[in-house]
């Protein structure tokens, strides 16, 4: 009886022996995982953030040594004259059967009409759902410049640009000037890198680059003549703007400012390309959309248009 109790005494204290080994084994691994996990998703966070903070400190340091990009003045071909013959083509009264015998492009479709084009630089961010949806419910097609950024939600969200019609533009992996900018080796690295990223999740080889800072910007090292002839020869075309929404301060702009500032001048050009950023400090930028797009439509003659091979290119250096 005695020798029966001390087996099930040596077997219940092997089982807690094991049980304990056990626990000592599994649990360090179990908090391995945990923290590998958690320390990815703040190293992601601390990326993300990086990028933001290296942006807002670029854009501060531009205004601050007055090098912030100049719009130029507005020269003869962008100007509409008063005595405008307005559309070739009453495209308002057309029928979509009409217009689809055409076979023109938007470009041709609307020859004639003063063109806006919509431009977002440094997405995806939390605001770009809510800017496609919008741009969405006005059926209007718009222009993003985007920047390399890893994770299911933004490549969704890349994805989202192009098959709702919308054009997919480059502007740099990371926007850090010093790096870009650093040598004509490193900003093509930077750009190759990013138009293969884009090509791997969307399909779509971009065709489009906006510089960040603009191709007439005070802070690269390098006469940006070189960089904007090094796209020209990989078939890569840069836009510049000539209206700007001036949501690129470290001051965040009232919605009723942010609208004031993309309209206001909308009259002096032929075709006007307008300036936002997409960055998740840019409430007001969302904010202010919908109006932006109503006050365009209400104008005479005037149309809303993505950026497309055929657009002529707003740009504030020449390309030899």
């Amino acid at each position: 009886m005695d020798s029966d109790k001390r087996k099930r005494r040596v077997e219940r204290l092997k089982k807690e022996i094991l049980g304990f080994a056990l626990t000592l084994i599994i649990v360090p691994w179990l908090m391995v995982v945990i923290l590998s996990v958690k320390n990815y998703k703040l190293s992601k966070t601390v990326r993300e953030q990086t990028v933001l903070i290296n942006q807002y400190l670029e854009e501060t340091e531009m205004l601050a040594s007055n090098a912030a990009v100049v719009i130029p003045t507005p020269v003869a071909s962008e100007v509409v004259k008063e005595e405008s013959n307005g559309p070739k083509r009453d495209v308002e009264s057309m029928t979509e059967e009409e217009i689809k015998a055409l076979a023109l492009s938007d470009e041709e479709l609307y020859d004639g009409y003063r063109k806006v084009y919509l431009t977002f630089d440094d997405g995806p961010s939390v605001n770009t759902e809510e800017i496609l949806d919008i741009l969405k419910e006005y059926d209007v097609k718009a222009t993003f410049f985007v920047i390399y950024k890893e994770g299911r939600e933004n490549e969704e969200l890349y994805r989202r640009i192009v098959d709702e019609g919308h054009t997919l533009g480059m502007h740099s992996c990371s926007h850090v000037y010093s790096k870009i900018y650093a040598s004509p080796e490193a900003f093509m690295e930077d750009t190759n890198t990013l138009r293969n990223f884009l090509y791997m999740v969307t399909g779509v080889e971009s065709r489009f680059y906006r510089f960040p800072g603009g191709s007439s910007n005070k802070v690269s090292p390098v006469d940006m003549h070189t960089y904007a002839k090094l796209l020209k020869d990989e078939g890569i075309i840069y836009y510049d703007w000539n209206v700007s929404s001036q949501d690129a301060t470290s001051i965040i702009l009232s919605k009723d400012q942010i609208v004031y500032n993309s309209t206001c001048n909308l009259k002096n050009f032929k075709e006007a390309v307008i300036l936002f950023h997409d960055t998740g400090s840019k409430v007001t930028t969302v904010e202010a959309l919908p109006e932006i797009i109503e006050y365009i439509r209400s104008m005479d003659d005037t149309v809303i248009l993505p950026i497309s091979d055929e657009t002529n290119p707003i740009q504030h250096i020449s390309v030899d």
